[in-house]
């Protein structure tokens, strides 16, 4: 009963001491009320408790004001449960000033809590605009630099439309990115192209691998060829998802016209167009190691044209010219297509004819019947004053099995003067009578087997100097002093050590030699820093043993690595390429480098010399001899000393015996040089005198 009057009293207490608004600021002071709630007596709390079991039972009116009691809300309703139960002790003005109170404060804490709200919301967006101006200026900085790469980059979808060109593809194109985007390759290129690309392409994402390919396309409106050299590769967008095409691109197209046109200079004859005695040599080499033909006879005919300088001598040199290119326009046409006519030198022809049968007899019948017709051909062409014109050819047959191809050059030569000193216009064939040469190569073959026991080999050493005249390194030149024939020249024996693969056991003689000298070097200040080139024969590179030996020379003579340079030739490089490369990295690995040694008078693929461990190109000295009168010479030393510098290759020049040839290659970025304007090949002990 004590407990429903005090319900009632709180009840009227409350309508008098709060108004309307001010009941929410009186729940907002919950925690006071909580306070005085708890310090209250046991009989307060009692009532407080009962008080509020009731007023959770119904729904209040304050001033008109419906209050619901939230069941679920505790806080709610335990604060109308003290604020009802406090009334029992507190005196209403009390109550007003609490609700007062606290509801300014309450005021104060929302618009703190508003403010910091805000500045929160201004951080967070100020931070967001940041990061977007970031990825802005990354994206843009990496557009610049993909712009700027000399390289095509796409990137295409897994159904092979465009979703990202850069700018050199606009360029390819002739078309805004934004034009290329969604696009295949039927849009821009022939119908043959595109589906060469496309096949590439689903192989790459079908296989998920990389992979590097040489393409020739044509652009749609084009009828020329385009080159490209491309790095594909699948490319993830995201997790799940089917993968793009990622594809690099670098043109070849300009780089292999120039690869085309360095290799005619080298290989054509610049007067008639004909093959040049390089080129002949590799076709005749090609001929005696062909297996096929291992047992067919193969022919050569020297053809000299009589009495030629007459007609330079009468009818000047320009009359001259014209008559070689009229003889070289006739042989050509009257020889059959598997045979090969080359210009060999100022007024000589050699013609290379294969595969004549098994039979020496049938063979020498066909050789004959074509040198009568080439004679007959030759005699109706005329100079410009119709001075008559005669021939003498010299023919030598031979077999792959019997026979290399200085021996064949040699004995048709030596036919061809036997036809000469019978009055020309004749043919003549190599026979027993002309053995004396044949037999003398012999000897000198025997006599070579010696040389190395006997001690009659030696290195020689000629400097090579830098733009500034400063010595920077040696090659060390194999020379043979016999006692009777005296000093014999490399040209000659070298090629007979070859032959007889005797050049294998002399070749490591001058490795251990080269090696022994710059171990002396390593400690000696004034020539630590020099290096020495070698030359290394193809037979002897391709020992199997090769690596071994040169890791052993050089832990046994402590010789530094970095200062011995191995020179190999164009002609190796292309012999078992894998193989070569292979020899050359393991080598290079322990510090070893490499020179490519006279370059352009051999052949090999440009883009396979770019992926050797190469170090410096020499040019040959033969180029270097005339580039100051030959034009043609002059483009091949010009064009070589760009593509070196391309390769990123050291360039040498041999055979530099004038200070104008010096000045030229000086003049044209080739700053390393060797030769007998800096100095002969010496034994070591004289080498530095003139220092």
């Amino acid at each position: 009963m004590r407990y429903s009057v005090a319900v009632n009293n709180s009840r009227q207490w409350f309508k008098k001491a709060v108004t309307p608004g001010r009941s929410g600021s009186l729940k907002a002071g919950v925690g006071f009320l909580l306070v005085t709630c708890l310090c209250a007596p046991n009989g307060f709390a009692k009532a407080s408790q009962d008080i509020a079991v009731f007023n959770l039972t119904e729904r209040s009116t304050f001033s008109g004001v419906e209050l619901q009691v939230n069941w679920l809300g505790y806080a709610d309703t335990l604060a109308d449960t003290v604020l009802l139960a406090s009334t029992a002790t507190v005196p209403i003005d009390v109550l007003r000033r609490a609700d007062d109170y606290l509801g300014r404060w309450g005021i104060v804490l929302l618009v703190v809590f508003l403010l910091l709200a805000l500045l929160a919301n201004l951080l967070l967006k100020r931070r967001v605009q940041h990061n977007r101006a970031l990825l802005q200026t990354n994206k843009e900085m990496l557009a610049t630099i993909l712009d700027s790469v000399d390289a095509f980059i796409y990137i295409k979808s897994p159904t092979l439309e465009y979703q990202y060109v850069n700018r050199r593809i606009s360029d390819l194109f002739g078309l805004p990115a934004d034009k290329i985007i969604g696009k295949r390759d039927a849009e821009f290129f022939d119908a043959g192209s595109a589906a060469e690309m496309e096949q590439v392409d689903l192989n790459v994402l079908a296989s998920s691998k990389k992979v590097t390919v040489e393409e020739s396309n044509v652009l749609k409106g084009e009828s020329r060829v385009r080159t490209f050299l491309s790095i594909k590769m699948p490319l993830s967008m995201s997790p799940g998802a089917p993968a793009s095409l990622c594809g690099i691109s670098t043109e070849l197209t300009d780089y292999l016209e120039m690869q085309s046109r360095t290799h005619y200079l080298a290989f054509y004859d610049s007067l008639t167009g004909l093959p040049n005695r390089r080129l002949l040599m590799d076709s005749l080499t090609a001929a005696i190691d062909h297996d096929e033909w291992a047992a067919s006879y193969s022919a050569v005919l020297v053809i000299d044209l009589d009495n030629f300088r007459l007609v330079n001598d009468i009818q000047g040199h320009e009359s001259g010219d014209q008559l070689l290119i009229n003889v070289a326009d006739q042989l050509r046409q009257r020889l059959e297509e598997n045979s090969t006519l080359a210009r060999f030198s100022s007024d000589e022809f050699v013609v290379l004819m294969n595969n004549l049968g098994e039979q020496q007899t049938e063979a020498a019948l066909k050789a004959e019947r074509v040198s009568r017709q080439l004679l007959e051909t030759i005699a109706q062409v005329r100079s410009g004053h119709s001075l008559p014109i005669s021939a003498s050819i010299g023919v030598s047959l031979f077999t792959g099995r019997e026979h290399s191809m200085d021996n064949v050059l040699q004995q048709a030569d030596m036919a061809l003067q036997q036809a000469k000193s019978g009055g020309g216009n004749t043919l003549c064939f190599f026979n027993t009578d002309m053995q004396t040469s044949v037999l003398e190569r012999a000897s000198l073959e025997a006599d070579l087997h010696k040389a190395l026991e006997r001690n009659e080999l030696a290195l020689h050493y000629q400097v090579q100097v830098d733009h500034q005249g400063v010595t920077i390194g040696v090659e060390a030149l194999l020379r043979w002093y016999h006692p009777e024939r005296g000093w014999v020249s490399p040209a000659t024996f070298i090629p007979l050590a070859e032959e007889n693969r005797l050049i294998v056991p002399i070749g490591y003689w001058v490795l251990r030699s080269a090696c022994e000298q710059l171990a002396k070097w390593s400690h000696q200040a004034a020539y630590a820093s020099l290096s020495i080139s070698v030359n290394v024969s193809s037979v002897q590179f391709q020992q199997s043993d090769f690596v071994s030996d040169v890791e052993a020379l050089l832990a046994d003579t402590q010789a530094p690595p970095s200062r011995l340079v191995l020179e190999v030739t164009e002609s190796l490089l292309m012999r078992e390429p894998i193989r070569v490369r292979n020899t050359m990295l393991q080598l290079r690995a322990k510090g070893i480098r490499f020179a490519l040694d006279d370059f352009g008078t051999g052949y090999s693929s440009l883009s396979y010399l770019k992926r050797l461990p190469l170090d410096e190109l020499k040019i040959d000295q033969s180029f270097v001899s005339e580039l100051l009168t030959d034009k043609t010479d002059a483009a091949i030393v010009d064009t070589t000393i760009l593509l070196a510098v391309s390769l990123g290759l050291t360039v040498v020049a041999e055979g530099v015996e004038k200070k104008e040839q010096l000045d030229w290659l000086r003049g044209h970025g080739c700053y390393r040089y060797q030769g007998y304007l800096f100095g002969r090949p010496t034994p070591i002990e004289y080498l530095f005198e003139s220092y």
